[in-house]
């Protein structure tokens, strides 16, 4: 009896009484009664297999009972899957409700495309309806519900209705998008665009990649699944409309990748790229980077990694089981029975920088349990020794691990801009009433060693004044014409101009503050100076 008042109630508010219901799923079968948060199957109202991540049947937040409870922060993404829907969706709707404080943002895909994005800000425990939502696919159909982001509150969903196609499959989209570049960082390409309009926008995007300068257009009717493994040269990534960029990483060192982008409608056997005339395409050269530090704990120890404690009793230590892939780690708590009131950092060895440029420092962390973050920080004047605070520390802004013992990369953070002679730091700590444990893992420190060659060639190349706001000197003293390039910390130029033998002037007013690398080559050679631009 669960849902069959909600089915007519349901039915009710799209109006169906005009238009012939094509199917619902009111969640009858699904399994969980629990608050945990769990992976699973189950037979959908349709006969099909539905896949459930992450998600809980708590019974205190159901909407009608059972009712699926999409998790929050969870690795993978809390989401709620059909199987294969025949018959093809006209619109879609579904009740859904904010359990907890954190606000609502889950994404609603119909055959991997994005179809609409439901909220609720403040609402908790009001029973919300998506309304209709405008799909217009054929064939057969998988309706996905997705958080957003691990931010994205938890989310109740229940009684899934759609309606049949009547409407066919759309047009192949009116535009290309316009401005599609390529900017390389360390290990990535940051792709962006400005989305397509005309009178059929694109639904979503089909952005390929390749190592070679020969991508091939898609076919209609022939889907390409995202392929983001590029070491055999080739990939893809199918991203939705309104994104308008999207970083391919784990690429290799000193590489030049090519991209092309098609925007497309529908999907499965229906999907339509627009192919003709020329598509947008762009292309790039990843820097080449070295490490210059690496720590991986796989020693026995946090050598040459110190700890220092300046409050509490407990300290950082060494685990042997804990870390990425069940390898080593360094770990952290101030749990002991009962929280402690800690201050614990974990302090790199001395960084000697002098001899790279674009700089950069990743890591992995794992979380768990309540409790302050983790902070990390860089130091250009501690001594190695004695109580860190007596020296200056700026914070790095990281993306660290929400929590579940999830291993999280904190991404590229740039570290260019501190000096040439540096420590690294993660600072923890705890009071007497929380305490969480973090873990550390996987530390590597790279950098781009010039081209191969000494920075600096006074006898052939110099750059003056550095650091300057407004004009830089460069003096070539080859012969003939040589070309200068100037670099930002994303490896991407940003000026590019011939001088001739001697003394050359560049206006650089209006660039960035910051750090850059200046290239000067001619005579078969390629020079490499640190410019500052203030």
């Amino acid at each position: 009896m669960k849902k069959f008042f909600t089915f007519l109630f349901s039915l009710t508010l799209l109006g169906l009484g005009h238009v012939m219901a094509q199917g619902m799923e009111d969640f009858t079968n699904f399994p969980e009664t629990s608050s945990s948060y769990v992976s699973g199957t189950f037979v959908g109202n349709d006969g099909s297999t539905w896949t459930y991540t992450n998600c809980s049947g708590n019974t205190q937040v159901p909407i009608t009972a059972p009712s699926p409870v999409l998790g929050k922060g969870k690795t993978p993404d809390a989401a709620v899957e059909s199987g294969e829907l025949q018959g093809g969706i006209g619109t879609l709707s579904f009740d859904y409700m904010q359990p907890y404080t954190t606000n609502v943002n889950l994404n609603v895909y119909v055959n991997d495309i994005l179809v609409a994005t439901v909220t609720s800000e403040a609402q908790q425990n009001v029973v919300l309806n998506s309304g209709p939502i405008t799909v217009n696919a054929s064939g057969a159909c998988i309706i996905k519900l997705v958080q957003s982001s691990g931010t994205s509150g938890q989310v109740t969903i229940d009684n899934i209705a759609w309606t049949a196609n009547g409407g066919g499959p759309l047009p192949e989209p009116s535009e290309y998008p316009s401005s599609f570049a390529a900017e390389a960082g360390i290990g990535q390409a940051i792709i962006t665009w400005v989305d397509a309009a005309g009178a059929q926008p694109p639904q979503k995007y089909l952005i390929l990649v390749s190592t070679q300068n020969n991508i091939q257009a898609p076919v209609d009717g022939v889907a390409v699944a995202d392929d983001l493994d590029i070491s055999d040269g080739q990939g893809a990534k199918n991203v939705a409309q309104g994104l308008g960029t999207y970083t391919f990483s784990g690429l290799s060192n000193n590489q030049v990748y090519y991209f092309a982008i098609y925007p497309y409608t529908n999907g499965g056997s229906d999907i339509n790229y627009k192919t003709d005339g020329t598509a947008p395409s762009a292309n790039t050269t990843t820097p080449n980077i070295e490490v210059i530090h690496s720590q991986s704990f796989d020693g026995g120890s946090l050598a040459p990694w110190t700890q220092y404690s300046v409050t509490g009793t407990q300290v950082w230590t060494y685990s042997d089981i804990y870390g990425v892939n069940d390898g080593p780690c360094a770990k952290m708590t101030g749990y002991e029975g009962s929280p402690f009131e800690n201050e614990d950092w974990l302090i790199s060895p001395a960084l000697n920088l002098s001899n790279y440029t674009l700089e950069s420092f990743i890591f992995q962390t794992a979380k768990n349990y309540t409790g302050n973050a983790l902070e990390v920080f860089v130091s250009g004047d501690y001594t190695g020794a004695g109580d860190p605070n007596a020296a200056t520390w700026s914070p790095l802004s990281a993306t660290l691990s929400a929590g579940s013992w999830a291993w999280t990369s904190s991404g590229y953070i740039d570290i260019s801009s501190y000096g040439e002679n540096i420590y690294l730091a993660f600072k923890f700590t705890s009071t007497a009433t929380e305490s969480a444990t973090w873990e550390v893992d996987e530390i590597q420190v790279l950098g781009k060693l010039g081209t191969g060659i000494s920075e600096v060639n006074t006898t052939t190349s110099k750059v003056y004044p550095s650091p300057t706001s407004d004009n830089v000197h460069v003096v070539f003293n080859g012969i003939g014409q040589a070309e200068v390039r100037l670099y930002d910390l994303t490896g991407s130029v940003v000026l590019r101009t011939m001088v001739n033998s001697g003394d050359n002037t560049i206006n650089v007013h209006g660039l960035n503050s910051g750090m850059y690398l200046l290239q000067i080559e001619g005579n078969s050679q390629i020079f490499t100076h640190k410019l500052i631009v203030r």
